[in-house]
């Protein structure tokens, strides 16, 4: 078999779903690293005012990451339709 297109918006959408997922658990790293942080006096005058940007990164890493993603599997998607177009598919193989 062959793969000779992929829909744009649906790779997209699958992209995005995948930020999504990989921001929010980035995010909630992300929180709880920033939150430790706070007991360490040295950390705390090194990061300063950045202290509370763990707990937005629960909310806009996922936003952010979906977005990204989103116009990342847009484009890949893209200019694969256009080079496989040209050059041919990708060949994929099924075991029965």
């Amino acid at each position: 078999m062959e793969l000779k297109k992929i829909g744009v918006l649906s790779l997209g959408k699958i992209a995005g779903l995948f930020g999504v997922v990989y921001g929010l658990v980035s995010g909630i790293l992300m929180s709880i690293l920033y939150s430790q942080a706070k007991n360490i006096p040295e950390v705390m005058q090194e990061i300063g005012y950045f202290s509370t940007i763990g707990y937005w990164a629960v909310l806009l890493l996922p936003l952010i990451n979906g977005i990204g993603y989103f116009i990342g599997g847009i484009i890949t998607a893209f200019v694969y339709n256009i080079i496989a177009r040209k050059v041919g598919g990708v060949k994929i193989e099924f075991k029965k």
